[in-house]
């Protein structure tokens, strides 16, 4: 089998290459600075990228992060989104962004349009689908003015005042969700001794934040979460009015970044907390249904096929197994389910774990949530270079882990099929649409490994690829 390009070929997206060449899209940006008029135009001095988004023969959504040094010799960070279309697409939804910016949109720069590159970009806080959201989390007087009095009040029951607040975005996926981390001086009551509190606030496109506060609202309250069993961030407030949702800090270091690669004893510690977190239940959460995840095979396998084809060959019968391989998931009970459950979602705290990050939480069946695990861990392996002997240890401990906490062990071939599930609809198509560095070139050997699941019918079988990968 020929190796696929580090990017993919895209004959109607011809701007792929440049849109993700950091030193080339600087060049852009400060072009379009100078064709604006400002004088005396900003340097770029750093161009990074945070986010991609690829949708094949159909667009490039890319966030872009930028050091700007002004005439004053100040550097100051500038968020872009940027949307590469093709047919000229760019150039109308360039002229409907400018409409709803001249129907009370934020002034200033927001939207430019590069006509040539088929490019539409906004201008942090400027987003046209975060809306009011997107410009108090840009603007650290408008978060102080309209959103801060009503947290602290909420913090202090009302005795409290704010003395003084430090605002730092965390993340922004444009048109989809941003959040940010605020700290906070309070003086709890008159003539008390300031304290200060760091706190998270979260907005989405779908403004599900209502639905976040009372599903993290059930896991803080629940009898997991009171006998240790289960730690999460402590809910504060929902303003429906701003659709931002806020949290409490939850201590901690990024799991991933304290153990690069997790050690068995580690990995049964996730497993008995996720046992607790399933066996709690939480209002309105979304369900993953039999069609949705039937339909999510297909789209995923044809958008395969579609981009690597000529290198992968038909797909078909990997399709064909997943699609069959459902049939695990009858019967089994709608769990409290994370929804995006990976090692950087997991603090680790002293002796405690933690998990943040719960925006998607949904109810389905427990196997697909171990599934997602052990297919992350192969991943990263993968990444890494690493020999399979390294990595099931730790799958086996997770699972058996889970299972004594449980009650529940899944059987060996289901296991199997929900780890191939993962490695095909979630970590070949991220590798696939988020195009983060070097990893178009593991779709291929993902899709190997699912394969050799599928058909050996037991973890044991993820080691000889992972072991020729290596």
């Amino acid at each position: 089998m020929t190796p696929p390009n580090p990017l993919p070929h895209d004959p109607r997206l011809p701007q792929l290459p440049l849109a993700l060449d950091r030193r080339a899209m600087a060049d852009v940006f400060a072009a379009q600075w100078v064709a604006l008029g400002t004088s005396p135009a900003p340097q770029v001095q750093r161009c990074e990228i945070e986010r991609v988004k690829y949708r094949p023969r159909r667009n490039l959504a890319v966030a872009y992060r930028l050091v700007l040094q002004g005439n004053d010799g100040a550097a100051r960070e500038q968020r872009v989104a940027v949307r590469f279309c093709v047919g000229g697409e760019s150039a109308r939804r360039a002229a409907k962004a400018r409409a709803d910016l001249q129907a009370g949109g934020p002034t200033g720069l927001a939207c430019t349009h590069d006509a040539a590159l088929d490019m539409v970009a906004h201008w942090w806080p400027h987003d046209p689908k975060l809306g009011r959201a997107a410009r108090v989390l840009g603007d650290e007087q408008a978060l102080a003015a309209q959103a801060l009095p009503e947290l602290v009040a909420s913090l202090t029951a009302g005795r409290g005042r704010l003395l003084a607040q430090q605002l730092a975005l965390v993340q922004v996926v444009p048109e989809l969700r941003a959040s940010a981390r605020v700290t906070l001086q309070i003086e709890p009551a008159a003539g008390q001794s300031p304290v200060a509190r760091t706190v998270y606030a979260k907005t989405d496109a779908e403004q599900r934040g209502a639905v976040t506060h009372a599903v993290m609202s059930a896991l803080w309250r629940s009898p997991a979460a009171a006998k240790g069993l289960l730690n999460t961030p402590q809910p504060l407030l929902w303003q429906a009015e701003l659709a931002l949702h806020w949290q409490a800090e939850l201590p901690g270091r990024v799991l991933l970044d304290v153990e690069p690669v997790l050690r068995p004893d580690t990995s049964a510690r996730v497993g008995a907390m996720l046992a607790a977190l399933h066996a709690t239940p939480v209002p309105a959460a979304r369900r993953c249904g039999f069609d949705a995840l039937r339909e999510r095979i297909a789209a995923v396998v044809q958008t395969l096929t579609l981009v690597c084809g000529d290198e992968l060959g038909p797909l078909d019968a990997l399709a064909t197994r997943l699609t069959a391989g459902l049939s695990h998931l009858r019967g089994m009970p709608n769990l409290t389910l994370h929804g995006d459950l990976h090692p950087r979602n997991l603090l680790v705290h002293e002796d405690r774990l933690g998990l943040i990050d719960l925006d998607s939480v949904r109810q389905g069946p427990a196997l697909l949530e171990l599934g997602d695990w052990v297919a992350d861990a192969l991943y990263r392996a993968l990444l890494a270079g690493a020999p399979a002997a390294t990595v099931l240890p730790a799958c086996r401990a997770f699972v058996v882990a889970y299972a004594q906490a449980s009650g529940w062990y899944p059987a060996e071939p289901a296991l199997a099929w929900s780890v191939a599930h993962s490695l095909v609809t979630q970590r070949a198509w991220r590798c696939l649409v988020n195009l983060k560095p070097g990893r178009y070139v593991l779709v291929p050997v993902l899709l190997a490994l699912a394969d050799a699941l599928l058909q050996g019918g037991t973890l044991d079988a993820a080691a000889p690829p992972l072991q020729e990968a290596a």
